[in-house]
């Protein structure tokens, strides 16, 4: 029991890596059933993402694997859907660019410090930048899902500003993230180099 119990959260973390592929696919076909099913996946996918840490925190078993592999899932779905946003005309390419050197550029540097025995944590400000991006998408699939439904061109005004105020705030807590998470970690991010 207690090893099954161990690897509830990773496999839950595992778990989400085919899911996020899966709602990239989906978000790419742009059609209104793909849409609906890529934003139900989304939506379970970013539960799962909950529910892995929750448990792995009440039954103390937070593992080294876990806080790698959590992180790279999470990277999957969010850059996944992003690109495929992006593809789909909803957001600019260089937002996707600052948002994906930032989680790809981290995620790196995380993985290498693995490799020395180094485990980082995540940054509050890491967290509120992923809540905040999940928040961002879910809209931006409602306004999706809602304009294919009633055959409305997206790019209308008001769409436009919420999407482009929403995009400040990602940009802004993307970038502040991953600043706080170099500041914080500099002692550790010198063994890059050794």
């Amino acid at each position: 029991m207690a090893f099954k119990k161990y690897n509830i959260p990773n496999i839950i973390s595992v778990a989400r890596v085919p899911m996020a592929i899966a709602c990239s696919y989906l978000a790419f076909q742009n059609t209104f059933e793909s849409l609906v099913w890529s934003f139900l996946l989304f939506l379970l996918a970013s539960i799962t993402d909950y529910i892995d840490g929750y448990l792995a925190r009440k039954w103390n078993i937070v593992s080294n694997f876990g806080k790698i592999m959590d992180p790279i899932a999470d990277k999957i779905l969010i850059l996944g859907v992003l690109l495929a946003f992006y593809v789909n005309g909803l957001i600019p390419i260089y937002i996707f660019i600052i948002l994906s050197l930032r989680e790809i550029g981290l995620t790196v540097i995380r993985l290498i410090l693995v490799s020395k025995k180094v485990i980082l944590q995540s940054e509050y400000s890491g967290k509120v930048k992923t809540f905040s991006q999940i928040i961002y998408i879910i809209v931006i699939y409602v306004i999706s899902i809602t304009s294919h439904y009633y055959n409305y061109d997206i790019n209308e005004d008001i769409v436009k500003w919420i999407n482009y105020v929403l995009l400040a705030w990602i940009v802004f807590i993307t970038l502040y993230s991953g600043y706080e998470f170099i500041k914080n970690n500099k002692k550790a991010i010198v063994l890059l180099f050794d």
